[in-house]
């Protein structure tokens, strides 16, 4: 072979020895850039769960895990579990929430066509409600009014209003054993004047100050805080409808609250242990801890201990937790 034949052989051959030993380079190059769009994904699509998770509670709409596929991961599916843990750490680190799971509704209060269609779709595993709600993971301490004051839907004072009105009608129903015929409820209705007409959304409005009390109850279904439930065995019948406390009632106004309202208005600031004995043995709540002195302050160490007692619980999973609380 010829010297210039030979030399170009040499030189054509080093330059595919050098795409070779760079070829490995573009390609971890490559992965990096895949792994970052990734994860850049991942980031964008955990702050739009929170997003979506936080519209939903605004608006008192349970968050759907359908929703969540539709609305907010789309061709991600399968990236729930990460993008929901990442928007639980959010959640919890930034604004003071999680997203809790919402019981299964009660057999017993099903429809014969709803008995249906869950014994359809029923399966081993034990069934959910594939639904959740934002419930505060603040420290009891924090957990007052000029912190955590009432949402401005459309006025703190109906807020506030309407929160009254349904813990009150949770109290009731649940300390009447979990049920409460319709004539029952509208007598307690009389007795807390609203048998006719509730405060609105905006009680100082001076076009609509009140509105009429079905309204009022009807909404309270629709977001979850009551169920009616009518018997078409006994049509006619003042005692066929019944009402009974929906998922969202059982998370947002759990026994420990209602033991507040009982104490609030039977007791007060002051011990009654006769009335902590009925609220123990009808409720099965802690014992209320005697109130401190007036003007006495809360010291880190008193503090300290409330948060160690929190703490005593089992550290929550990055999943959907089971905790119980008031509306965030």
């Amino acid at each position: 072979m010829p010297p210039t034949q030979r030399r170009r052989r040499q030189a054509v051959d080093s330059d595919e020895d050098e795409d070779v030993h760079q070829r490995p380079d573009s390609n971890e190059n490559s992965d990096v850039d895949m792994h970052n769009v990734e994860r850049d994904e991942t980031s964008q699509l955990i702050k739009k769960l929170v997003r979506y998770a936080l519209a939903c509670e605004y608006s008192r709409t349970p968050i759907r895990r359908d929703g969540i596929k539709e609305r907010v991961l789309g061709i991600h599916g399968r990236e729930f579990k990460k993008v929901f843990a990442g928007a639980q750490k959010q959640l919890r680190a930034i604004f003071g929430m999680e997203m809790v799971e919402l019981p299964t509704r009660d057999r017993s209060l099903l429809t014969v066509e709803q008995k249906r269609k869950a014994t359809k779709s029923q399966s081993q595993k034990e069934p959910t409600s594939n639904a959740y709600i934002l419930v505060s993971v603040l420290p009891e301490h924090l957990r007052v009014p000029d912190i955590i004051t009432p949402s401005k839907v459309q006025s703190a004072d109906g807020e506030a209003a309407y929160v009254g009105l349904y813990t009150m009608l949770i109290a009731i129903i649940t300390l009447s054993g979990g049920e409460l015929s319709d004539p029952r409820l509208r007598r307690y209705l009389t007795r807390l004047n609203a048998a006719e007409n509730m405060p609105s959304s905006n009680p100082n409005s001076e076009h609509a100050p009140s509105e009429k009390t079905e309204l009022v109850l009807q909404r309270m279904i629709k977001q979850g805080y009551l169920v009616k439930v009518a018997d078409n065995k006994n049509a006619g019948d003042d005692d066929a409808i019944t009402w009974h406390v929906g998922p969202r009632g059982k998370m947002e106004v759990d026994n420990e609250a209602i033991a507040a309202v009982v104490r609030e208005i039977y007791g007060g600031s002051r011990q009654n242990k006769d009335l902590e004995r009925k609220l123990q043995a009808s409720l099965k709540v802690k014992e209320r801890k005697p109130p401190r002195p007036a003007g006495e302050s809360r010291g880190p160490a008193t503090i300290q201990e409330d948060e160690e007692e929190e703490e005593e619980e089992e550290e929550p999973e990055p999943g959907p937790s089971t905790r119980r609380g008031r509306r965030g």
